[in-house]
């Protein structure tokens, strides 16, 4: 997995000097401008996966995106679907963010931390924290490997519950972004289509037999 860091904020001025101190220690920022609005956290995700994202720095104050929240809120959204994904919250005055007690105090972090010097005892730390996250993240999922291939299993048998398949289906989305399984055609996923196809092929292969016997 990559060293990828999304950062999500409603103003983009300042990255530049973000995008220097982490790159000196082998990590990428992504800036997410085209987001405008988290009205449905889905589209972050989507955004994260898409992008193979490990991590997700999220500005405290969003106020001027469309949707008007703060990334508290965001983060716990985001960590009610992917409870193992590591978020920081950046925030000009910790305050707040730390007595809201929605995210842990372990990840905010004051926006001050960029003009610190790179190799600072405090800016190291802060990387030190970032690439634990990712190191942990990495790990989770791995371990979801083997619910997933037992789940994969049902699935084929067609003996996988209704609640079983939501969780297959949330786990192959992970783990198919982070390239640890093959690349499905989503609609051959879904039992209803998977069934309607081997109707359909059941059908033709009746056809076929009766032209034969013509």
């Amino acid at each position: 997995m990559k060293s990828l860091v999304g950062y999500l904020d409603d103003v983009y001025d300042s990255t530049s000097n973000i995008r220097r101190n982490l790159k000196k220690h082998d990590i990428e920022l992504h800036t997410m401008s085209d987001i405008q609005d988290v009205t449905n956290v889905e589209t972050i995700i989507d955004y994260i996966l898409d992008n193979e994202i490990s991590c997700l720095m999220v500005d405290y104050d969003l106020m001027q995106l469309k949707s008007k929240k703060y990334g508290t809120i965001v983060i716990k959204e985001l960590n009610d679907s992917l409870p193992s994904f590591p978020c920081f919250l950046l925030t000009n005055y910790v305050g707040p963010g730390q007595d809201e007690k929605i995210v842990q105090s372990i990840f905010v972090e004051d926006k001050d931390i960029f003009v610190e010097d790179s190799d600072s005892e405090r800016f190291v730390n802060f990387i030190f924290k970032i690439k634990n996250g990712i190191d942990c993240y990495k790990n989770r999922i791995e371990l979801t490997l083997t619910d997933y291939e037992l789940l994969f299993k049902k699935y084929k048998e067609k003996s996988i519950t209704s609640e079983e398949e939501y969780k297959f289906h949330s786990l192959y989305r992970i783990l198919k972004a982070y390239h640890y399984v093959d690349d499905i055609p989503d609609f051959l996923l879904y039992k209803e289509t998977k069934d309607s196809l081997v109707k359909m092929l059941d059908i033709l292969d009746s056809i076929d037999k009766k032209i034969e016997e013509k």
